[in-house]
C-alpha cells in the first residue's frame, strides 16, 4: 500500500500555483497516523494490545487512549517508514482502522 501526503492550499484564490508552493514547502520528515481498534475491555483485546507493543511497531506509539469500547492509537513515524507501518499495523491488527496520516508539526521555544 503506497501512501501519498499532498499539501492543500488554503484558499483557491492564492497566488501561488499548486506545483510553486509544493516546491516552496519544507519536505515532511515525521508524520503521525492515527488508528482506532473497536475492542472491548477483555483479555482478548488486552493480548492484542501486548501483541501490538511487542511488535516492532510499538517503539513508535506515541499516544495511546481508550475512549469506551474504542483504542486510539498515535504512530510517530519517519516519513519514509510510513509504508512499513500500516503494512506492520495490518499484520499485528488487521481491525484497525487508519483515521488519518498528518504531518508532525515541530514547535521551537524561542528563548528571549
Amino acid at each position: 500500500m503506497n501512501l501519498v501526503l499532498e499539501r492543500i492550499p488554503c484558499s483557491a484564490a492564492a497566488n501561488k500555483s499548486a506545483s510553486q508552493e509544493a516546491l516552496s514547502a519544507p519536505p515532511v520528515s515525521r508524520v503521525h497516523l492515527s488508528a482506532v481498534l473497536h475492542s472491548r475491555h477483555d483479555e482478548a483485546a488486552r493480548e492484542r494490545i501486548r501483541r501490538l507493543f511487542h511488535s516492532p511497531l510499538g517503539v513508535y506509539v506515541s499516544q495511546a487512549s481508550r475512549d469506551h469500547d474504542d483504542l486510539r492509537l498515535v504512530f510517530d513515524v519517519a516519513a519514509e517508514d510510513l509504508d512499513f507501518t500500516v503494512r506492520t499495523l495490518h499484520q499485528v491488527l488487521p481491525e484497525a482502522v487508519i483515521e488519518a496520516v498528518r504531518p508532525r508539526v515541530f514547535t521551537h521555544r524561542r528563548e528571549h
